[in-house]
């Protein structure tokens, strides 16, 4: 365990205003929408550069046709880019104030909390495994906000199900 909030998250989210919206990349495509989510996974990793590195957090979809489908988001925390950094860091403010803890201690802490995502989908142009250029259409998170906020649309049907996506 990290002794102070700054060495754990890399930065103090009561000095960082939290963003609107953002964007990131993901594994599953997701149609544009909002979802009620679970954050299930935070591992802190070093960019392949190793000068950097970030939180990578893993959303799964926890209701509806789309249950179980991850969406992963990079939060910049150190990089050569100071945009970078800023635009992380007010992301992860963003979370953290949907999550309702500024002050999380581990990474625990920072998962199995239900979330509001939205998801846009864009098409984008990446370098594969084999180095070959590659397209591909993302679902990418653009806002995080409280569970407790009210959702954009009103869903109907059964009661979502108590056991956690992925561990069905």
């Amino acid at each position: 365990m990290s002794s102070t909030i700054g060495e754990f998250l890399g930065f103090d989210p009561s000095t960082t205003e939290a963003s609107e919206s953002f964007k990131s990349g993901q594994q599953d495509t997701i149609p544009n929408g909002r979802y009620q989510a679970i954050a299930t996974s935070a591992v802190r990793k070093h960019t392949k550069s190793g000068n950097g590195w970030f939180w990578e957090i893993i959303f799964a979809v926890a209701e509806g046709q789309y249950e179980g489908c991850t969406v992963v988001h990079r939060f910049n925390m150190t990089n050569p880019s100071e945009e970078a950094v800023a635009i992380g860091r007010s992301h992860m403010k963003r979370y953290l104030d949907s999550i309702g803890n500024l002050n999380p201690q581990d990474e625990s802490e920072m998962c199995n909390i239900t979330v509001w995502i939205e998801i846009e989908c864009k098409k984008s142009t990446y370098t594969n495994r084999r180095g070959e250029k590659a397209e591909g259409i993302n679902s990418e998170i653009v806002k995080i906000d409280s569970y407790s906020s009210t959702p954009l649309v009103q869903k109907t049907g059964t009661e979502p199900s108590k056991t956690a996506p992925w561990k069905r």
